[in-house]
Order: structure tokens, then C-alpha cells, then sequence
């Protein structure tokens, strides 16, 4: 079956996309305003070059066309916490998911705890593993309520007990296929 996207709603493409273009891992994103820590989960999340080390993550605007907390925090401050989630907070992260009023902290609404880890940038999940450390790059307009955000990691956190003694690092992180997840992964050396 051929799809022809030009003529499919925005709903019909996501599907198939989210459907065809797997596993995306998704990008828990903490960022900060005026001491309130907004907390989302993003799927249309990827690296794009290791030198300078950037991520990409597409931010939808919200139905009635304004920019969502995290975009707004983004463009406002330029630091985000990218949070990688596993298995013990898919919960916590999928409640994150759903839209709150602006200036109401998820992380306080939803009971998840937060911790400081880098001077300068907002927290990260207590429970995560691993959190990328991020400022933002650019913003490409697309002309649509998609809107590709470019992110230059600063630091990584991951987890010591993830790091082996040759600096190794295993993670087993949350990815969408489709509309489930992906909460084990098969790991195979090359």
C-alpha cells in the first residue's frame, strides 16, 4: 500500500509515522519558570550529530495554537533536562503527558520526585538513570504546529551502577512503537 501524505490529516500521518519510524525514544523533558519545573514526555525525539553533540525533538504546539510550557521555557531560559526514563517510571511519565495550566509544576502535581544535579539547569528525575543536560540551539520553522527544536548537550548524567569499569554504559530506556512502548530491550554486542 502506497500512502500519500499530502492528502492525509495530521492525525492519519502520525499514526503511520509513529507506526513505521520505531523504536523513538522519547525524551522526558524537564525545563524551568520562575521556579516551576514543567515536565513532559516527547517521542518525536532523536540524536542528529555526535560532533557537536546535538539532539533534535519536535515540539507540536498546543490544539488552539499556543506554544506548550515546554517550548515557552525553552525560548524564554535555553536549558532544558532531557530525562531517560525506564520501565520503574513509565507511570510517572505517562501522567506527565497530560496537559496542565500553565505555572502548575508536574513533577509537584503528580508527586515525582526532582533532584538538582547541575548548577544552572532545571532538575532532573530522581529515579532516572541517565538526563542529558541541554541549552538550545535554534528553532526551525516550519510553517506548521510541529516545530523541530535543535538541543546541544552540555553534560550527561548516567547512573553509576550503568557505567562499568571499562566506561561502558547499559541502559534499558522507554521508546514508542506506535502508540505502546518499549520497555525491554534485547541487547546484542556487535
Amino acid at each position: 500500500m502506497l500512502f500519500d501524505l499530502s492528502e492525509l490529516s495530521e492525525t492519519k500521518k502520525y499514526k503511520i509515522m509513529s507506526n513505521t519510524i520505531f523504536p523513538r525514544p522519547v525524551a522526558w523533558i524537564a525545563t524551568e519558570d520562575a521556579g516551576v519545573v514543567n515536565l513532559a514526555p516527547f517521542s518525536y525525539f532523536a540524536p542528529l550529530s555526535s560532533e557537536p553533540p546535538l539532539v533534535i525533538v519536535s515540539i507540536a504546539h498546543k490544539e488552539d495554537g499556543t506554544p506548550k510550557d515546554t517550548y515557552r521555557n525553552l525560548h524564554a531560559h535555553g536549558r532544558c533536562t532531557i530525562n531517560l526514563a525506564h520501565k520503574g517510571l513509565l507511570q510517572d511519565l505517562e501522567r506527565t503527558a497530560q496537559e496542565l495550566d500553565f505555572g502548575i509544576s508536574e513533577s509537584e502535581h503528580f508527586g515525582i520526585a526532582m533532584r538538582h544535579t547541575l548548577e544552572g539547569y532545571p532538575p532532573m528525575v530522581e529515579g532516572a538513570h541517565c538526563a542529558l543536560f541541554c541549552t538550545l540551539v535554534r528553532t526551525v520553522d516550519l510553517g506548521a504546529r510541529y516545530e523541530p527544536m535543535v538541543l546541544r548537550i552540555e553534560q550527561i548524567y548516567v547512573n553509576d551502577e550503568h557505567v562499568d569499569a571499562q566506561g561502558r554504559i547499559t541502559l534499558e530506556q522507554i521508546g514508542r512503537v506506535g502508540i505502546e512502548y518499549l520497555v525491554d530491550a534485547l541487547r546484542v554486542r556487535a
